[in-house]
């Protein structure tokens, strides 16, 4: 059926964010018919905020969160398998000194838990006298070192996959994408909802009918349910992050680096893309603050270059070494009765009959998260759920996987303006490109390319 005329669907995903995008893959592959519409881009806000890792979260060893780790180091070890193209596994360093937050002994222990957590399947970690630590890191504060432990967890283009998601979603005709869509209205029962939506940039707006409705809108949730008038009591605690692209040249790093901060928590410093990657905050957000293309503060910027400055003290991070920075809100869910305690499991929520609401998680944990939801909703439309399914390799991928090993042709990128859902000029070099901003490619040609590209040329019939 053609993408611009089919108006009934089976569900109707609001949220394209990585979730989303996980659940509209899975239901596509079930030939269950599916709309899927997002307010921005397709994993523009949370989705791209990452620190762009595939990891089991070794920090919630301490928590004893066995079960977490568990499922996301699976998760972890899937996806690498499945998307060599945009992920790979990489060594991790964590430094450990006299006033470490977890001594040396601590971490042999948490380590050798974390590879029998991946059933081993993670490559095995070893741990490094203070001196073998500073031959792995140089210009790494030798003061109070008593050494490192290292371990492996995998990194991502973290919006490309969610794209890729939903890509391989459309091969179904009958389940279709569209960004830019902001939903309006939600009328209806079980079985038999009607959505309104409105395009961001015209304003026109069309309506579309299914059996079932899935929020999956991360962050936005609480917010989302809210404005569209259902009973719904608020059940996130939003959570902001900063990260920021450093120069290479600005730190003597050529491995991935944990570190601990003074206020207990850990920050990654991982050198990709040609460029260093520093984060995150953890800064806790007003409920009703508008997270929309959110962005970060100076005194988070100067947490991160004061943090830096403990490890790396001859290596002071100045403002011309940063080439680009980025936020994002995590949609941590409330745990217990606790308005203070969060939790990094996801909640699944059905506030009325039909209509089904995702929230919380971790990225790395989308394809669980969607299959848990995907199972009630199939059960409900009559649908045998498969879960070997979504075990199946993607069957599209990007049209440029990384813009820095591969010449991108004026060829390539009109095809991406046909094919990949571009609407701005930000869609394409952010996230179609996975360039952090134009000052990363050193492609002469290619940046005069995109510098002078119009951008009413990127309006998309999809």
């Amino acid at each position: 059926m053609n993408q611009n005329t089919q108006k009934q669907f089976d569900t109707i995903i609001i949220g394209g964010g990585i979730v989303g995008a996980g659940i509209f893959r899975e239901q596509s592959l079930h030939d269950v018919s599916c709309l899927l519409l997002d307010q921005a881009d397709f994993n523009s806000q949370t989705s791209q905020g990452s620190s762009k890792m595939l990891h089991g979260g070794i920090r919630y060893l301490e928590n004893l969160d066995f079960a977490l780790v568990f499922e996301a180091l699976k998760e972890k070890n899937l996806w690498l398998k499945l998307t060599p193209h945009i992920s790979k596994e990489i060594p991790f360093f964590l430094p450990v000194y006299k006033n470490s937050k977890w001594p040396l002994f601590f971490m042999r222990i948490g380590l050798f838990l974390y590879d029998f957590l991946s059933v081993f399947k993670n490559s095995p970690h070893k741990t490094y006298s203070a001196k073998k630590t500073l031959e792995k890191l140089p210009g790494l504060n030798s003061k109070d070192l008593r050494g490192s432990g290292m371990y492996f967890d995998g990194i991502v283009d973290d919006s490309k996959l969610g794209l890729e998601c939903i890509y391989d979603g459309i091969n179904n005709h009958a389940c279709i994408a569209k960004n830019y869509k902001k939903v309006i209205e939600v009328k209806g029962e079980d079985n038999n909802f009607e959505v309104v939506y409105e395009d961001v940039f015209t304003k026109e707006r069309e309506s579309a009918f299914s059996k079932k409705i899935i929020f999956a809108t991360g962050p936005f949730t609480d917010q989302v349910m809210k404005k569209l008038g259902f009973d719904w009591k608020p059940v996130l605690l939003p959570s902001k992050g900063t990260h920021l692209w450093l120069k290479k040249s600005a730190l003597p790093l050529n491995q991935a680096i944990v570190l601990q901060t003074n206020d207990g928590r850990i920050i990654f410093v991982i050198p990709q893309r040609e460029t260093i990657l520093v984060g995150t905050t953890e800064i806790p957000l007003d409920p009703s603050e508008n997270f929309l293309n959110i962005k970060p503060t100076e005194d988070e910027i100067k947490y991160l270059k004061a943090t830096l400055l403990e490890y790396f003290p001859n290596d002071p991070v100045e403002d011309a070494d940063i080439l680009g920075k980025f936020a994002a809100v995590r949609p941590l869910v409330k745990a217990g009765q606790s308005s203070s305690k969060t939790s990094r499991h996801h909640k699944l929520y059905e506030p009325k009959p039909g209509v089904h609401v995702i929230v919380g998680g971790k990225y790395t944990t989308f394809r669980k998260m969607a299959q848990d939801l995907n199972a009630k909703i199939f059960k409900q439309l009559g649908v045998p759920h498969n879960k070997k399914l979504t075990l199946s390799p993607l069957r599209v991928t990007s049209i440029v996987k990384n813009p820095f090993e591969k010449n991108v042709t004026k060829g390539d990128i009109q095809k991406i303006l046909q094919d990949e859902f571009v609407v701005t000029k930000e869609d394409l070099i952010s996230r179609r490109l996975s360039l952090p901003s134009l000052d990363h490619l050193e492609d002469k040609e290619l940046k005069e390319i995109l510098e002078n590209i119009k951008l009413e040329s990127f309006r998309n019939p999809h």
